[in-house]
């Protein structure tokens, strides 16, 4: 994977960006530690940096047509890159997908996103027209974000972007606290900074800016039968493995990371799994972690032949990490999770230079347990309820709950009855909690420089999943059962009827101490939003509870990054 970058100015020439420029492919430098560039034509600038996965030798970008029309700069993997390559005139320069999609627009113009099947962001600048199109993937795999404010300037992670004395986004930071798996997927806590939507292109010229969406998730019920699922992933998995270079696997234990590391065989030697201290007694006090993944990742290493890495997360290194997190995941830490993901990233990348992970499987396939349940299934606010909201200062949100429950509702549809509360649940899942998932795993991953790729993002993958039909998914009160059925002798019993279990945390994590500390000397923009004598109060809990917890945690995490970033208080 890489970072991209740009500035687009029709005011000046782009070489005037120059020192803009380099700044921002600084801030991206971990995105790319092989190679860097850059490109400057009339009125666009761009960089790029380089993580090298295929033709190290002749694949640098920003990469230009050989009419000098198009200049790409690109992020991401192709998972149909030959089958294109068969169906364009070539010559090929390098073996890069890169050069694949700039071929493709070239011969089909915009419309060849349609058919590219992968994960990516890229920008691509038409000196002919002076007009830049941005593209992201369906599912926002691969991230985008942009500001527009008279100069319209790009990058892979906003903190390229920001200024040195950032002013927030009151409303994104409240979505934050309140509705963290649904925040950072359009708006981001900088004010002034966006995310370009998954699925859609992005059009930039002398007019301004204009968005369109060239894929919606849009379930359209049909008969799926459990061996078009089962030949869609072995087909996924085998192009999520071009590479020039070693790939591991992020092995939970659980049937998603199972089958794909089944499905991969002897490409993938190296997969790591995520160990706590004292994580055999938490079994039962987590909503979404309800079991402890160790054996089960250890049983099918062992099937496997695999070189299984047990990465332990240690609890003294917890208030660093903690900073760390908040600096690194510019849109805010969402789940205590990120810090599994970290440690994860962290280990692997001493060995590896991209791994293949599970992420999507159960979002795509109605994996998860609670879709079962009436009551979690009743609205937005029930997940919010699940996955416990900060408490916001009146003033500042005098309803974010009732806001946001209103607001996601017409996102996701009607919750009127029992079929429809699953669906409208699953859209909302698909458009806003995926992406946020997705963007945590990409940007913690890369911040070591290291590749995650995810076979159940396939273009083709997911037109089978929107077949899929609720009562099929959830056949027998199993969730993803269509999943499970399909993956019948292809990983072990034990592993195949697992309840689903999220990625582990620290379920021990003493979180109170750091509480404290920002309660007694708040950062002015957590003062200014949190209510912190509500925090407060709830300081004495020998035993929080998860949504306490939870609760702790992203306010901590909202200190250390307004720290960090030297935020204005609203």
């Amino acid at each position: 994977m890489c970072g991209i970058a740009g500035i687009i100015r029709f005011d000046r020439p782009a070489t005037d960006s120059r020192e803009e420029l380099a700044r921002m492919r600084t801030r991206l430098r971990h995105r790319g530690p092989d190679g860097e560039g850059e490109a400057f034509r009339t009125f666009a600038a761009l960089a790029h940096t380089r993580l090298a996965m295929v033709d190290a030798k002749d694949g640098a970008q920003p990469i230009r047509s050989p009419d000098g029309r198009y200049t790409l700069t690109y992020n991401g993997e192709l998972f149909n890159d030959a089958e294109l390559r068969a169906e364009l005139p070539g010559p090929w320069r390098t073996r890069s997908d890169a050069e694949t999609v700039l071929a493709a627009w070239m011969h089909w113009g915009s419309e060849c996103v349609s058919r590219l099947d992968g994960m990516f962001a890229f920008f691509l600048w038409d000196q002919e027209r002076d007009t830049g199109f941005a593209v992201r993937d369906r599912l926002g795999v691969k991230p985008f974000a942009y500001r527009n404010d008279g100069v319209f300037a790009f990058a892979s992670e906003a903190k390229a972007l920001v200024p040195e004395a950032p002013a927030p986004d009151v409303g994104a930071i409240v979505e934050y606290l309140v509705a963290p798996a649904f925040s950072g997927v359009v708006n981001s806590p900088f004010a002034g900074i966006h995310y370009l939507p998954p699925g859609h292109i992005l059009r930039v010229d002398r007019e301004g800016i204009t968005l369109d969406a060239y894929w919606k998730w849009k379930p359209e019920a049909g008969d799926v039968t459990a061996s078009a699922v089962r030949e869609e992933l072995a087909s996924a998995v085998r192009a999520s493995l071009w590479s020039d270079v070693p790939l591991g696997i992020f092995l939970s234990g659980g049937l998603d990371s199972s089958a794909i590391a089944a499905y991969a065989g002897p490409r993938v030697r190296d997969a790591f799994t995520i160990v706590f201290e004292g994580q055999d007694r938490w079994d039962g006090r987590s909503a979404l972690v309800v079991s402890n993944d160790t054996p089960y990742a250890h049983e099918l290493g062992r099937e496997l032949s695999l070189r299984l890495h047990d990465v332990v997360h240690r609890r003294a290194h917890l208030a660093e990490d903690l900073r760390t997190l908040a600096l690194t995941n510019d849109a805010l830490p969402a789940w205590e999770q990120e810090l599994s993901q970290r440690t994860l990233a962290r280990a692997a990348s001493e060995y590896v230079k991209g791994v293949l992970v599970g992420d999507a499987a159960d979002e795509t396939f109605y994996g998860y347990h609670f879709l079962l349940d009436d009551i979690a299934t009743s609205g937005p606010c029930a997940i919010f309820e699940r996955l416990g909201s900060v408490p916001v200062r009146e003033e500042i949100d005098p309803d974010p709950i009732g806001r946001l429950d209103e607001a996601y509702r017409a996102l996701a549809g009607p919750f009127d009855s029992r079929r429809n509360r699953i669906a409208s649940t699953t859209q909302l899942i698909v458009q806003r909690w995926l992406p946020r998932l997705l963007h945590n795993g990409d940007i913690h991953t890369m911040s070591f420089g290291l590749e995650a790729r995810v076979p159940f993002c396939s273009k083709r993958l997911l037109d089978v999943a929107m077949r899929v039909d609720i009562d099929v998914a959830l056949n027998h009160g199993i969730e993803k059962w269509l999943l499970r059925d399909a993956l019948r002798g292809i990983v072990p019993e034990r592993i195949r009827t697992r309840r689903k279990s999220a990625l582990p945390k620290d379920q021990d994590a003493p979180y109170q101490d750091e509480m404290a500390r920002v309660c007694r000397d708040p950062h002015p923009l957590v003062k200014a939003i949190v209510d912190l004598p509500a925090m407060a109060s709830r300081l004495d809990h020998r035993d929080p509870g998860e949504a306490l917890r939870a609760q702790w945690f992203r306010t901590i995490c909202l200190q250390h990054w307004a720290t960090a970033y030297n935020l204005r208080a609203p």
